[in-house]
């Protein structure tokens, strides 16, 4: 009998302990801090869109006028001025830890995924894929960029976002930013995309 009532409390525990992953991040409120730029609005979006159909989780974005708001929103702890999230680029994060760009995209990537982590306890995800979405020279790559805290509060979250990475190739990144630029809500251009490739 004990035995059974051991069985049986363990049983539960794992249920309760899935359930409570699965829907840990329902009721809690995610910020996405984005520069106010129509790039970042698109991209946002699909941000938006994915991590809501996939945890119920209620999402806000925040604009910024510069990296500085955005960075400092970042370390902030107050409802009312912080971001969970970032969408940030390779060559900005280069910058900003005064190094200088190479020549492999993935080199760059990886350099700062490692000293964002070291320096700052900021987390790079998987990249979005497109190096340079409306055929400028400079190329770069762009990822999420997270807040350790927040891998904590929502361990479903890089699991959801992978499945962006490398969804968009310079050639549908550069076409998603046309209909944007010909007035098509990023909202709408974001459903579309997500519905197309069975996201959502």
């Amino acid at each position: 009998m004990f035995k059974q009532l051991v069985k049986i409390s363990m049983f539960i525990g794992l249920i309760l302990f899935f359930a409570s992953s699965a829907y840990s991040c329902v009721g809690r409120i995610l910020y996405i801090g984005i520069l106010d730029t129509l790039e970042q609005k698109l991209i946002a979006e699909h941000l938006v869109l994915l991590i809501n159909e996939r945890t119920g989780t209620k999402i806000q974005i925040r604009y910024f006028e510069n990296s500085n708001q955005m960075y400092e929103a970042l370390k902030s702890e107050e409802e009312e001025k912080r971001a969970d999230i970032i969408i940030e680029s390779t060559t900005n994060a280069l910058t900003i830890l005064d190094r200088t760009p190479g020549s492999d995209l993935n080199e760059d990537y990886f350099l700062v995924k490692k000293l964002y982590e070291e320096k700052f306890d900021l987390i790079w995800l998987y990249p979005f894929g497109f190096s340079n979405g409306k055929g400028q020279q400079e190329k770069y790559l762009r990822a999420p960029v997270l807040r350790r805290d927040v891998m904590s509060n929502f361990p479903l979250l890089p699991r959801i976002l992978k499945k962006l990475a490398g969804a968009f190739d310079d050639a549908t990144f550069a076409q998603l930013m046309a209909e944007a630029e010909s007035g098509k809500k990023p909202k709408n251009i974001a459903l579309d995309f997500l519905r197309t490739k069975k996201l959502i």
